[in-house]
């Protein structure tokens, strides 16, 4: 910290080293109609996951006249996770053998470097902040067994900019952009599946990529004394959304669920926020958010095209 209030400097390591055991047992009978036991299998399923993570932050903060101030940074993290997975199944001796197209080791390896800068300022009952992001990502997914390697490398730029203005009676006006990315968990890209029962596997998708979203905002927010009313429309377009696909082999009937990236996916709503505290020891939050959907899937079935209409409301004490 330096003598000027809130002109400081930060620094942050982080590191991380988990390691998680998954060992299960599936034991399946199967019956004729008439009750008689016509066959029995058991499997075993060993999951062994690694990570390792590595983080590295630093935040200058430098304020700007009386209402403003200037922020940059720059971060990077390193992050390696190992999956080692096998499935074995009981033989004739009683001895359990390995499936081959179920043993393989998942390597994901991730490098995220960023650097941002952030100006803000007020005047005349308009105060005003812009910001930008840039990042570069190298993502790596290997499989060890069949050597399939899927490098990606992209650069990727995300602007930020809010105005409020202060109006009569304790009241503002606001808009906002942002552009944002979502992330695919390492679930998400995990292969190997998890088998729920004989008829429905679950797996995550290598390929899959990060989804982009550019947000605009309108508001308006209402101060009282002991509680704040906002209310604001939004349009969000998200490209490369990630959704769950279920997929149905007519033949054995066995579906298989992994998440893709569709086209895309446009939202309009509107959202209601309300902070009231009744009492110092006590504080209520309500949101309600009302918004419509219109989602293209073409890429992945070419009669992909659905609209929808959802609200959703929270209360909080």
């Amino acid at each position: 910290s330096f003598e000027q209030k809130g002109h400081d400097f930060t620094a942050e390591v982080k590191y991380l080293d988990n390691w998680e055991n998954s060992d299960q047992l599936f034991t399946q009978y199967s019956y004729s109609p008439g009750g008689t036991l016509d066959s029995s299998q058991i499997q075993t399923s060993v999951n062994d996951e690694f990570e390792k993570q590595f983080l590295i932050q630093l935040d200058y903060v430098k304020p700007i006249g009386k209402e403003g101030k200037f922020e940059t940074g720059i971060r990077s993290s390193f992050r390696d996770m190992v999956n080692d997975y096998i499935v074995s199944e009981q033989n004739e001796e009683g001895g359990f053998d390995p499936i081959p197209e179920l043993d393989n080791v998942f390597l994901y390896d991730e490098n995220i470097h960023a650097v941002y800068g952030i100006l803000g300022n007020k005047t005349k009952g308009i105060s005003y902040q812009a910001g930008l992001r840039t990042e570069w990502t190298e993502v790596i997914t290997t499989l060890e067994e069949t050597n399939e390697v899927n490098p990606r490398k992209y650069v990727n730029l995300f602007p930020s900019a809010h105005i409020t203005m202060d109006l009569p009676k304790q009241n503002a006006f606001q808009f906002s952009y942002s552009r944002r990315v979502r992330r695919p968990f390492y679930n998400d890209l995990s292969p190997f599946m998890t088998f729920s029962d004989s008829r429905n596997f679950f797996s995550g998708n290598p390929d899959l990529n990060p989804e982009y979203s550019d947000v605009f905002e309108v508001g308006h927010i209402k101060y009282f004394d002991n509680a704040t009313l906002s209310s604001s429309v939004y349009y969000r377009d998200t490209e490369g959304k990630i959704e769950r696909i279920r997929s149905v082999d007519p033949e054995t009937g066995q579906s298989t669920t992994q998440p893709e990236n569709l086209n895309g996916e446009k939202s309009t709503g509107i959202e209601f926020t309300a902070g009231y505290n009744p009492f110092k020891w006590w504080k209520l939050d309500y949101n309600f958010n009302f918004f419509y959907s219109d989602i293209d899937g073409s890429n992945i079935v070419e009669s992909y095209q659905a609209t929808t209409y959802s609200w959703f409301t929270r209360l909080t004490a």
